[in-house]
């Protein structure tokens, strides 16, 4: 069935710019329009990337349970994140770095640093830098993202490898219990570090923050995709999701459920199809990962003395042409050729449906109750938790 996965990756990867040029020009994210609307509780920023998890974990999902083939699996997605990050970090290190740092203080990037760091999919350790922004010492914060994703991407493999995939029930009481913690640890202010094991696989808050949405994304594909939506559900969705902005942690029970279930719904929307950003290619992952790095040097160069308005209208349209340019020279080269037909992709990613021609294929997806059979190609790739714009490394 048509879908508008591609276009709402590039939307929220552009949402992500928007959101972030308050803090980079600010200082803070007071003032950023949607953490105004919703009383201070989430920013545009984090609704963006929590989409991208919800995506995510629905399309990865769909291509683990369509080819469950370890091997198969992990080269598809180390192919699809490892070379478009790198090749950011590398750019980022030998040209950005030179021009943020402090000429007195400035020392080259450690080789070691960037290759240890980048297995990690994490950002090298770098001087001094962007000290008279309003966020000084920020070089990349959204990265945080890439690394939780892949991790969920090995998370699906070993349910399915565990059979969990098929023990719907198990996954559902996983996506339940994981909102539950999130809550608690919400009211209670209870944030453990993890120990070595966060710093191995993350920040534990910042997995009770993500989690839910991209096990929403895994249950939506094993409980039946579209064929879940209805519009008197959609319609309670949406109630129940702005209703709760007016309830003290809320949106932690309603973001992962309602929210993503309208988010589902948007990805089948008709009247999206002819928007069909990703024609031409998924250029959603090079826009996310170029954004932050971009919007830093024109906030130097103005001086700080740069709307956010303004920082959004000079460095959307930059980025995402870096982010083209990500693609055709970098990324798609390290995809199958399949793949690249289809813009399989992560933080990005695209699927492509072939329908077969019946009466039911046509009818609208919120409203047929049996969809045409149809063939899939799925391949996903994403990114990351809730948006801390004011630390160092992350989002």
């Amino acid at each position: 069935m048509p879908n508008n996965f591609d276009s709402l990756r590039l939307i929220f990867a552009i949402l992500v710019i928007l959101s972030h040029s308050f803090p980079l020009t600010r200082g803070s994210n007071d003032t950023e329009p949607l953490m105004r609307l919703t009383h201070g509780q989430i920013t545009f920023g984090n609704i963006s990337v929590w989409a991208f998890f919800v995506i995510s974990g629905f399309l990865i999902t769909q291509s683990w349970q369509r080819t469950p083939k370890i091997v198969k699996f992990m080269k598809r997605r180390v192919g699809r994140i490892y070379p478009g990050f790198a090749v950011a970090g590398l750019l980022t290190a030998l040209i950005v770095v030179p021009i943020a740092a402090d000429p007195a203080t400035y020392l080259p990037i450690s080789l070691q640093s960037y290759v240890l760091n980048t297995l990690r999919l994490q950002t090298f350790q770098y001087p001094a830098i962007f000290m008279h922004n309003a966020q000084p010492n920020l070089l990349n914060g959204s990265l945080w993202s890439v690394a939780y994703e892949f991790w969920c991407y090995i998370g699906v493999m070993l349910l399915g490898l565990a059979g969990l995939l098929r023990r719907r029930p198990v996954v559902a009481v996983l996506f339940f219990l994981v909102i539950g913690l999130h809550l608690y640890m919400d009211v209670s202010g209870w944030a453990p570090s993890g120990a070595i094991l966060g710093q191995i696989f993350g920040y534990p808050p910042f997995w009770a923050t993500v989690l839910p949405f991209y096990l929403a994304g895994t249950l939506f594909q094993l409980y039946g995709g579209h064929k879940l939506l209805r519009l008197p559900f959609i319609g309670v969705a949406a109630i129940l999701l702005i209703g709760s902005n007016f309830i003290p942690h809320g949106l932690i029970l309603t973001m992962p459920t309602c929210g993503a279930y309208l988010l589902m719904a948007l990805a089948y929307l008709p009247s999206l199809h002819p928007l069909n950003l990703g024609r031409y290619g998924d250029f959603s992952y090079g826009t996310y990962l170029y954004a932050m790095p971009i919007q830093q040097l024109l906030v130097m160069r103005a001086h700080g003395q740069i709307s956010p308005w303004l920082l959004f209208a000079e460095a959307a349209p930059l980025t995402i042409l870096v982010g083209v340019l990500s693609w055709f020279l970098v990324e798609r080269h390290f995809l199958q050729r399949g793949s690249q037909l289809k813009h399989e992709g992560l933080i990005p990613l695209q699927t492509t449906h072939t329908v077969t021609s019946s009466s039911a294929a046509s009818s609208h997806p919120f409203t047929s109750l049996e969809p045409a059979p149809q063939r899939t190609d799925v391949s996903l790739h994403i990114d990351g938790p809730r948006h801390q714009v004011s630390q160092r490394g992350t989002h």
